[in-house]
């Protein structure tokens, strides 16, 4: 088994034996072939009041900016029919990988696949990164098999033109905390903090205001300088008080 070159998927293309819809010379690399982004995205939820949601993009809205630990899925512009001696492997772009993108889910193309592909991918970079439609992000390399498969693939994701419903309902039903509140969750434990150092500076000092009145400390002053044979003993006290 082998990996084709760009002259051979172009041949292949030609030949009408190998299916890429639409197809563009522009983007054949030397033993691969880019793949544009598509018309959406299904961005999971930032934070409980901004829950998962399937963003559209088109001309005047055609970019999304996946946040610092946010998951989205995204899905190719373009449709692959393989023949069954030819099997494939796909992730994204180096460019976006080297930022912090990471692709995951079922990264295998089977001989006889026919549809859209779909990824997974989650930004662990320190900042957002931005995905534009019909911009490279994908990228695939098809392998030539020894033999044909005996029968080419029929699972779950055959002829897929949309997310399958699984990955809808599981990004877009999430509400659990993520990755991506991580910054948000900074954010407020510093709003937090200077809230704190505003309200102590409005406080007032807990040692203020325990200073004597000039009075009081005039008549404290006052009694210790009266006499001790002035003074009540404790029996003339009680008989005074009636015990």
């Amino acid at each position: 088994m082998g990996t084709l070159s760009g002259l051979q998927i172009r041949r292949l293309v030609a030949a009408k034996k190998l299916v890429v819809d639409p197809f563009d010379d522009e983007l054949v690399q030397p033993a691969s072939y880019d793949l544009r982004l598509g018309d959406r995205v299904l961005a999971s939820p930032l934070s409980p009041d901004i829950l998962g949601n399937l963003i559209q993009l088109n001309e005047k809205s055609p970019t999304y900016r996946i946040q610092s630990g946010q998951m989205i899925a995204a899905i190719s512009a373009e449709r692959l029919e393989l023949p069954l001696d030819i099997c494939g492997r796909f992730g994204i772009r180096s460019e976006f990988a080297r930022r912090g993108l990471i692709a995951f889910g079922g990264l295998q193309l089977d001989p006889g696949f026919r549809g859209r592909l779909t990824l997974n991918l989650l930004n662990v970079g320190p900042e957002p990164i931005s995905v534009t439609l019909s911009n490279p992000l994908f990228s695939v390399e098809f392998q030539t098999l020894d033999e044909p498969a005996d029968a080419g693939y029929e699972g779950a994701y055959q002829g897929q033109e949309d997310f399958p419903k699984e990955q809808y309902d599981f990004i877009l039903s999430a509400r659990t905390t993520s990755l991506a509140e991580i910054p948000t969750l900074r954010q407020e434990v510093t709003r937090l903090s200077v809230l704190i150092e505003e309200l102590e500076e409005k406080l007032p000092d807990p040692d203020e205001g325990w200073e004597l009145r000039p009075e009081v400390e005039r008549r404290l002053r006052e009694s210790l300088e009266v006499a001790s044979s002035s003074l009540l003993s404790v029996d003339e006290v009680r008989k005074n008080l009636g015990i």
